[in-house]
This record gives structure tokens, sequence and C-alpha cells, in this order.
């Protein structure tokens, strides 16, 4: 059942419109809208901090079991620093969302937070994370004397993580934010009398 469909009840009887809303209905949707987000959220979080971890701790091995370069150990520790910067910033994020409400409004209000700081993140990625990274790893296979690699890596991982992103903020997560925003502006919509 749609929100739009609780919302409006016909008396027929007086043939005027009645504006009542299913609460436990509506709080349900919210909380099933909420916890899609607050998913979406969790997961980037984990894959941020779980593919770092496994990244960082592999090439840190590569590098302490071949007498690696000094590069070699800075792509590690970057990967091993992004790890602990994710679990940092989730952290924070945890403790801000406690801020909000255990109310219908409280709910909505902490989803739309959850998806603007995603679609802030996800579009930072590019400068705080895909960048620097993408440097790191070019500058390595420059000092190793692979040139070509180290320019394919800049002119291939930097677009394609930048567009990507900026496709996915477009069509997954700018839909599911204006669709909160519109349950809760006719939710806090006054009642109009016809």
């Amino acid at each position: 059942m749609e929100f739009e469909e609780m919302q409006v009840i016909w008396n027929s009887q007086n043939n005027e419109k009645l504006f009542a809303i299913n609460e436990a209905a509506l709080h349900k949707q919210i909380r099933r809208k909420s916890g899609s987000v607050n998913h979406l959220l969790t997961f980037f979080e984990g894959m941020m901090v779980l593919g770092n971890l496994v990244a960082g701790g592999l090439l840190m091995v590569d590098a302490i079991m071949g007498d690696g370069s000094t590069f070699q150990f800075v792509i590690a520790a970057v990967y091993l620093s992004y790890a602990v910067f994710a679990v940092i910033r989730r952290l924070w994020r945890r403790r801000v969302e406690v801020r909000f409400e255990e109310t219908i409004v409280g709910e909505l209000d902490k989803a739309l937070w959850q998806i603007d700081y995603h679609i802030r993140q996800a579009r930072s990625i590019a400068w705080w994370y895909l960048l620097p990274l993408a440097l790191v790893v070019s500058v390595n296979f420059f000092l190793t004397g692979k040139l070509i690699w180290a320019l394919g890596v800049l002119l291939v991982l930097v677009p394609v993580g930048y567009f990507g992103t900026r496709w996915e903020i477009n069509k997954l997560y700018i839909p599911k934010q204006r669709e909160l925003e519109a349950m809760r502006k006719t939710l806090l919509a006054p009642e109009v009398e016809v």
C-alpha cells in the first residue's frame, strides 16, 4: 500500500475528504525505507573497511616477503589508513544518528540524513580516495620504470571511478532521496479542506 493511498480516506456520506493516516502502516513503510538506506550505507562502509584491509594486508605481506621497496610499503600503508579512516567515519556517523528522535518524523529525518551523508561520501570519494590512491600507484609504476602503466592507471582509473560514481549517485541515491523528501513533505503538509 503506497503512502498516498494511506493518507486520503473518502467519506461517502458527506462527500468530504478526510485526511487520516494509518500510523502503523506509515511507520512500517518508513522503517522499511529507512532500513534499506541504512543497509546501503552499512554495506558501503563495510566494503570500504574490508576491501582496504584485505588489499593493505596482502600488499604488506607481499612487500615484507619480497623485500619490497619503500613505495610498496607506502601503498600498503595507504590502504590500511583508509580502512582505519572508514571505521572512524562509521563510528562518527553512528554517534550522530543517535540524535534523531524515535518517532515517525524522526525516523524519516534519520533516513534523509543517512542518504544525504551517503551522497556526500560518494561524491567526494574521487577526491579523498581514488585520486590519492591512483597517484601513489602511478608513482610506484613510474619509479619501477613502467611509465605506460603509470599513465594507464591515471587515464583509466580516475575517469572511470569519477563518472561511475556520478552515475551511481544519479541512478540509485538521488531517486531514494527524492522519494523520502516527498514522503516528509506529504507527512508534514497542512490539512487542506475542500
